[in-house]
């Protein structure tokens, strides 16, 4: 019986993860705060794969959120089917849309009571592996209910034309695209809050590149010094300029310690950060005048930094690639630096698969160039200070349209859109690429359970029934067994049952053939093949 709790809201992920910080992560736990704050539903399920997700999960909605604790629900994922069966679910989204999207969506459609929209977001979306995951998304069980996020426009491109180069492929049906981009708290940046602001001169105007020091999954920050290198070269002076690069550089590279050298043969300061903290980037942030990055790499997808930047009113100065321009109104907020690629990497996408995946995108990167001249044009505008404060404002005000308070709204109205869309339950026996265990170890055991078998109790199953001894039970698939159930078959098979017989006495239960499987297993009955065996 299905149980009526009000629109509920469900997921497979805990949205909060340990680690270092980058901004997958920072994403995700804002989204999952700003859900719970706005709270819209009368309960959350979230059906986690491991215990210790579940206590990072508690943690982060105590500290946050404490008083949507009562809505929050911890469940195993393997009571999915249970709870798919009857509770009346609003929606499930995840934190990826390349994880799990197209099997939950095949789940939903055999066991749900009814179908429920399914979202999933994007982050990277050039990891030559993804190919495989998004063929997820194209089988015949997609509805007018299912529907990827994109964060950017760029990146809606980017998923539509996947979908379109796979659904010509397969022939099949893909799931529709939605925009909606990630968001930040406006308010966590009004202030410089505690931390300290390590080796930076205070008089001086700061160009801060927030984000890792690496030309293999960033940026590469050689045409920035060369931009520079054309300001002096034009007769501006650098003496009261500092490059500060912020971030983590890639493991044993001397790449650091060559762009200081870089920068002091062009008579221009460069102060480098190494992975600071939370706190220290904070005010690292608040410190500089001017926020500048330049990604080339397709690694990138949204820009969180970006939109950090734009929250401290700092003006940013961003190459015109990926999402980033969709957070920077050129001219007014900061500058866009054109870019140019050459669009003829097929040997690279030939390769990908065979190699690092910080090789191939070093040289995805590399096909991309920044216009140095136009670059160097920006920089030199922002050595105003009444240019600087003027987009530092414009900023701020762009920004609090992205405050999380308010992107929130946006899920809200596309889940509403989709649970409105007409969807009926599609044809088909499951996802296409999901693993037929039954069909395809047939051939490992000696025989499979047939319908003219007979079952019958076995001496240890009688004391079981009697409480005279115990069945053995492992953690893990109690969603698997039901003793009560156990109990009745035990009746049933006190004298030899055909299995036919069986299965008309306990009226197509649910968990029948796991249990009596089980039960033979254990040695609680014992079975005799049938005549046609």
């Amino acid at each position: 019986m299905a149980q009526h709790l009000g629109p509920v809201w469900g997921t497979l992920d805990p949205f909060v993860e340990g680690g270092p910080i980058i901004g997958r992560k920072v994403a995700n736990t804002g989204f999952l705060r700003a859900l719970l704050e706005a709270d819209p539903f009368a309960a959350y399920h979230f059906f986690l794969a491991d215990r210790q997700s579940g206590e990072a999960l508690q943690t982060y909605v105590q500290s946050v959120c404490p008083q949507a604790l009562g809505k929050v629900r911890i469940l195993p994922r393997t009571a999915l089917p249970e709870h798919l069966a009857r509770t009346p679910y609003h929606v499930f989204h995840l934190s990826d849309c390349l994880t799990s999207q197209g099997f939950l969506a095949a789940a939903r459609n055999r066991l749900a009571l009814e179908i429920f929209p399914i979202t999933g977001v994007t982050h990277s979306l050039s990891y030559a592996r993804y190919g495989q995951s998004f063929a997820q998304h194209v089988w015949s069980g997609n509805t007018s209910r299912d529907c990827i996020v994109a964060t950017s426009s760029a990146g809606a491109d980017v998923v539509r034309e996947e979908l379109a180069m796979l659904g010509e492929a397969f022939g099949a049906p893909v799931p529709q695209v939605a925009v909606v981009p990630l968001g930040v708290w406006c308010s966590e940046f009004d202030a410089p809050g505690p931390g300290a602001v390590p080796a930076v001169p205070e008089s001086k105007t700061i160009f801060l590149v927030p984000g890792r020091i690496s030309p293999y999954s960033k940026m590469d920050l050689l045409p920035l010094l060369r931009a520079f290198q054309r300001v002096r070269q034009g007769g501006a002076k650098l003496e009261d300029v500092c490059l500060v690069l912020a971030g983590s550089p890639d493991e044993g590279a001397s790449l650091p310690h060559t762009l200081t050298n870089l920068a002091a043969n062009i008579g221009l300061e460069l102060v480098v950060v190494r992975c600071p903290d939370d706190a220290t980037r904070t005010a690292l942030l608040h410190r500089a005048d001017v926020v500048v990055s330049l990604a080339d790499n397709p690694q990138e997808t949204f820009g969180l930094t970006i939109l950090e930047a734009a929250a401290a009113s700092k003006p940013v100065i961003a190459s015109d690639y990926d999402g980033y321009r969709d957070l920077v109104r050129h001219g007014l907020t900061g500058f866009l630096v054109s870019t140019l690629d050459s669009g003829e990497v097929d040997d690279i996408s030939l390769l990908a698969p065979l190699l690092y995946d910080s090789t191939y995108h070093l040289w995805l990167a590399q096909d991309v160039a920044v216009d140095v001249g136009e670059l160097a044009g920006h920089l030199h505008a922002m050595l105003s200070k009444d240019v600087r404060e003027g987009m530092g404002r414009a900023a701020r005000e762009h920004a609090l349209g992205f405050d999380w308070s308010r992107i929130i709204g946006r899920y809200l109205e596309l889940w509403e859109r989709l649970a409105a869309a007409p969807a009926s339950r599609p044809d088909g026996d499951g996802h296409p690429l999901l693993m037929r265990h039954g069909r395809i170890f047939a051939g490992y055991p000696t025989r499979r359970l047939a319908e003219g078998d007979v079952l019958e109790a076995t001496e240890l199953g009688q004391a079981v029934y009697r409480g005279q001894d115990f069945p053995v039970v492992y953690a893990g698939i109690e969603d698997r067994i039901d003793l009560e159930l156990m109990r009745k078959v035990l009746v049933w098979a006190r004298r030899p049952l055909p299995w036919t017989a069986l299965r008309e006495k306990a009226e197509a239960a649910d968990l029948l053939v796991s249990t009596v499987m089980w039960m033979l297993k254990g040695d609680l009955l014992r079975v005799s093949a049938g005549p046609e065996a």
